[in-house]
């Protein structure tokens, strides 16, 4: 009995511990969704944590205000608005949005099945366009190649190769899902997938620092800090992640991209919501629903960035660091979610 009466009290104590972390810094700055100048607090958070990176914000004309907290002297380390990121899984709701369009134009549907596509994926006939875009597909690929993938072709057939399928149509998140979801753009609009993302979003929105991995070379990437990522490791990890963080782009670029095709598009994000309302999860196109706020991840080996925006107000936060771990990512984004946004974390 003393024993489960210390085991609860080191549980009790560790999550009082999680929760005070959480708050520390906004509970004594004071700082919430009715201040009228965030920056300072956003900075303060940054260097209170020893957040290497930079914060978007938007004003009220849509242009980011730029935030920066240094934590190194090296040039070569340091996050810059106009400079190339990995986005990791910020790229979700990039596909997400291209897969929306095809609906919209009725060439597919969320219960189009996925042996329309790949007849030869064991549980293909019972996977939906909607269980990949929500994470329920029960499909499970974690593997990694030991060299960069090539091209398109590549990744798909490494995809394909690896991939396993548990029978259980529940909540699993998985890159594979979105994978699948880019290789099917890619079938629907008869040219490769990159192809499509840059002359239907890049082009349009005059994205001026876009591009695939291959595309990318080390010096025009923040290197992470730390010495543990090598530039091998990230090629590696983005080639394999098609669909769900081949891309690397400018934060600049990336808040022009949620602004003008996810919060400037209510029907989407009211599609998107309806669609995440029945799940065990709410999460739809790649993105998180919390009441009216959205929210999003991308995490590789090296690079964190998140953004928080409220898609009734048009407020929006992103993230962008190449020195801290995702719990680090996680707990700053339940952060402004809750200080930024009002929204009660439970």
């Amino acid at each position: 009995m003393r024993r489960h009466k210390r085991f609860f009290l080191i549980v009790f104590l560790g999550i009082c511990f999680f929760i005070s972390l959480l708050f520390l810094v906004p509970l004594t700055t004071g700082m919430d969704s009715r201040v009228k100048d965030p920056q300072k607090q956003f900075k303060d958070y940054m260097a209170f944590n020893h957040i290497n990176g930079i914060m978007l914000v938007n004003d009220k004309k849509d242009r980011p205000i730029v935030i920066e907290n240094n934590e190194t002297a090296n040039k070569s380390q340091l996050v810059k608005p106009n400079r190339l990121f990995p986005i990791a899984s910020l790229q979700k709701i990039i596909t997400g949005t291209a897969i929306y369009q095809l609906q919209q134009q009725k060439q597919l549907s969320w219960n189009t099945p996925l042996s329309k596509f790949y007849p030869q994926i064991s549980g293909s006939s019972d996977i939906s366009i909607r269980e990949l875009m929500n994470h329920t597909s029960g499909l499970i690929n974690n593997a990694r190649p030991s060299e960069p993938l090539k091209n398109q072709q590549e990744q798909i057939s490494f995809m394909l190769k690896h991939m396993k399928y548990d029978h259980l149509h529940t909540w699993d998140y998985q890159d594979v899902d979105y994978e699948l979801l880019a290789a099917i753009i890619s079938n629907e609009v008869n040219t490769s997938y990159n192809a499509y993302i840059k002359s239907n979003f890049a082009k349009l929105l005059n994205l001026q620092t876009i591009k695939d991995f291959s595309e990318v070379t080390k010096k025009e990437v923040p290197q992470a800090i730390g010495g543990k990522v090598d530039w091998h490791k990230v090629t590696v990890t983005t080639s394999s992640d098609f669909g769900a963080g081949n891309l690397f782009m400018s934060p600049s670029d990336y808040c022009k991209f949620v602004n003008n095709y996810v919060l400037k598009d209510p029907e989407m994000i009211k599609e998107f919501q309806e669609q995440s309302r029945h799940q065990e999860v709410h999460y739809f196109g790649g993105v998180y629903f919390k009441g009216n706020v959205i929210r999003a991840y991308g995490s590789i080996p090296g690079y964190n960035c998140c953004f928080v925006a409220n898609y009734k107000t048009k407020k929006m936060v992103m993230l962008f660091s190449n020195n801290i771990d995702y719990f680090t990512l996680k707990r700053t984004a339940d952060y402004l979610l809750h200080s930024y946004m009002g929204v009660g974390l439970f």
